[in-house]
């Protein structure tokens, strides 16, 4: 499958989303460059490898960075990359919560500034990936590969 590079308006809106749900601020994601799979997955990647990426049809040099198809789902990789930089859409976990998402569990936050939608979950000021947040309950967006249980945090 061959990766596209996505249009600006395209890319306006990711970084406009980045902002406004997370606070990571659009110089955090300089020197990057956007591809499209054809498919709603956005990748990012280096300026200099995406012309190379491009030519060759070379996937595996980029970061899965968000789905963009109808619906913004940063994907959990970025914010572990990125989630450091956030202000806001933040969830801090204790350890017992940490270890429970990590395992791939749903988790409670009861009591968090959040609205609903997509969420940093960070323990220990470390973000460990993305959950939704619907009426204070966390749906687990870690993906399965990545799901472990975790003792020494």
């Amino acid at each position: 499958m061959k990766l596209a590079p996505i249009r600006p308006k395209e890319a306006e809106a990711m970084l406009e989303f980045m902002e406004n749900r997370f606070g990571i601020p659009r110089n955090a994601f300089e020197g990057l460059e956007f591809m499209d799979n054809g498919k709603g997955k956005i990748f990012a990647m280096n300026e200099r490898n995406a012309v190379f990426c491009n030519r060759n049809n070379i996937m595996s040099a980029s970061l899965p960075f968000m789905r963009f198809d109808g619906a913004t789902k940063p994907t959990s990789m970025m914010i572990q990359m990125f989630g450091a930089r956030a202000t806001k859409g933040i969830v801090h976990v204790d350890r017992n919560k940490a270890k429970d998402y990590m395992a791939g569990f749903d988790i409670m936050a009861k009591e968090n500034a959040c609205s609903d939608g997509y969420v940093i979950i960070k323990y220990n000021g470390f973000p460990l990936g993305c959950g939704l947040l619907r009426n204070g309950d966390i749906k687990n967006q870690l993906p399965k590969a990545k799901r472990m249980p975790v003792e020494l945090i």
